[in-house]
């Protein structure tokens, strides 16, 4: 795959697909807990939308939804995943109307294990910043594949790749 991603020096650079320790991440979805494996739901391939609620707007996810049906029909899955805890980010689904599944990954290093969460400049140790991107992911037999993943402020760059439609302004 051709990894699109912004410069950072924080961001690894991924010259092949990485395996990732799939028992070692636990999500709580709508039916309870959930591996990362279980995340794709018999799909070959999985796209994590991370997302901050407090810092989320429609638009975020408005062109995600978008893309989700044209996923789906590639054997792809797209979900949502925040580190905030289930109910707050299953409140937000709600109120912003978004059809994608949501998960959280509080309290698991999923987040810090993917570039979707990055080091402030001129913060302490231990401090974080985390923003929207997407995480690529696919299934290898009983193995699960980072393949890639792109950290952006909004999702509004799916329109430009005509990907999805642009979302409604004004």
């Amino acid at each position: 795959m051709t990894e699109l991603a912004l410069p950072g020096p924080t961001r690894p650079a991924l010259s092949r697909p990485r395996p990732v320790p799939a028992g070692a991440y636990r999500f709580v979805g709508p039916a309870g807990p959930v591996t990362l494996a279980g995340l794709f739901e018999g799909r070959q391939r999985l796209v994590v939308h991370h997302t901050v609620p407090d810092r989320s707007r429609p638009s975020a996810v408005a062109s995600a939804e978008e893309l989700s049906a044209a996923l789906h029909t590639r054997d792809t899955r797209l979900v949502i995943v925040s580190h905030a805890p289930y109910a707050k980010i299953e409140q937000y689904r709600k109120h912003f109307g978004w059809d994608l599944p949501v998960y959280s990954a509080l309290d698991t290093g999923f987040a810090a294990d993917f570039p979707a969460t990055r080091r402030l400049e001129g913060a302490g140790l231990g401090e974080h910043d985390d923003g929207p991107g997407l995480s690529f992911l696919r299934q290898d037999g009983r193995s699960v594949l980072h393949t890639g993943s792109i950290a952006v402020p909004y999702l509004d760059f799916l329109a430009l790749a005509d990907v999805a439609r642009a979302p409604r302004r004004g």
